[in-house]
C-alpha cells in the first residue's frame, strides 16, 4: 500500500512539472503592438501618431512647427 501511495505522488509530481515546462515552453514573448508613423507637415519628420500634433488633418513634431505652418 504505502509503494502504491509513493508511485502515485511520484506520478503526480512528474506530471505537474511536465505540465509547467510544456506550458513556459509554449509562451511567446508580446509583439510590440505596430503604430502609425506621420510626417510632420512643415519638417517631415515621420513620428507616431500618437506623439504628433494633429491640425486640420496635418500632423506636426513640435508646437513650434504648428505655430511657424499656421
Amino acid at each position: 500500500m504505502r509503494l502504491l501511495l509513493i508511485a502515485l505522488a511520484v506520478t503526480l509530481v512528474y506530471a505537474i512539472v511536465r505540465g509547467m515546462m510544456r506550458s513556459s515552453a509554449t509562451r511567446r514573448p508580446r509583439a510590440p503592438a505596430v503604430e502609425r508613423m506621420v510626417p510632420c507637415a512643415h519638417c517631415g519628420l515621420n513620428l507616431p501618431e500618437r506623439e504628433a500634433l494633429p491640425v486640420a488633418g496635418r500632423f506636426y513634431c513640435s508646437e513650434e512647427h504648428r505655430r511657424l505652418a499656421g
